[in-house]
């Protein structure tokens, strides 16, 4: 999402982010890594959901049996891309995570282009909640999708069974979602980063 200097684009990126996360969690726990707000061409971390090291990060939505992890990588860079720019926010990874309050993994949503893992492409892990001994599927594969947006997190948690905390609760999820949808970029930015086309076939073993 555009902006006029670094922090005005930030604001833009992480109001939506919020405002969605606010359908199923009372008083979301922001924080950002140093310089995060305005600080151009550094990858920075983002905690949707805070950062205590007792519970790894989850907060429980509600009254639900359920609890979420979301955490971004993005950077702040300038764009003299007319309707782009002059300053903007590009999403450079994400984990959302979905767990019972027992700790067992109901599902993943993983993308690390720049990670360790084999897999660089957007995925999906099946957490171990949700399979079967027996399932051919398990939850260490990884299930390739698009790219998944916060805003359709949230919109599956309430589809899951996670109430939602007002009536309007989709129309504000598709207010968010619109601006991402509208700027997004990450196919670009990608490629301007790591000077290689976004990974479309599976990896060589």
């Amino acid at each position: 999402m555009p902006g006029s200097d670094p922090y005005s684009a930030f604001s833009a990126f992480i109001t939506p982010l919020v405002d969605a996360l606010t359908c199923v969690l009372d008083r979301p726990q922001i924080s950002v890594s140093a310089g995060g707000q305005d600080m151009v061409e550094i990858k920075h971390n983002l905690y949707l959901t805070g950062t205590k090291a007792e519970n790894d990060g989850y907060r429980r939505l509600g009254k639900s049996d359920v609890e979420l992890r979301a955490r971004m990588k993005y950077k702040i860079i300038e764009d003299g891309r007319d309707g782009y720019g002059p300053f903007r926010v590009t999403t450079r990874g994400y984990d959302y995570s979905v767990r019972k309050i027992d700790g067992t993994a109901v599902i993943d949503y993983h993308w690390h282009p720049t990670g360790k893992s084999h897999e660089l492409r957007p995925h999906i892990h099946i957490g171990s909640a949700q399979l079967r001994p027996d399932s051919i599927l398990s939850n260490k594969q990884h299930l390739l999708c698009g790219r998944v947006t916060f805003e359709a997190v949230i919109r599956n948690l309430v589809h899951q069974g996670v109430p939602p905390r007002s009536d309007d609760w989709s129309d504000l999820l598709d207010l968010c979602e619109a601006p991402h949808l509208l700027h997004r970029t990450w196919t670009h930015d990608y490629e301007k980063e790591t000077g290689q086309a976004v990974p479309m076939k599976e990896p060589e073993s």
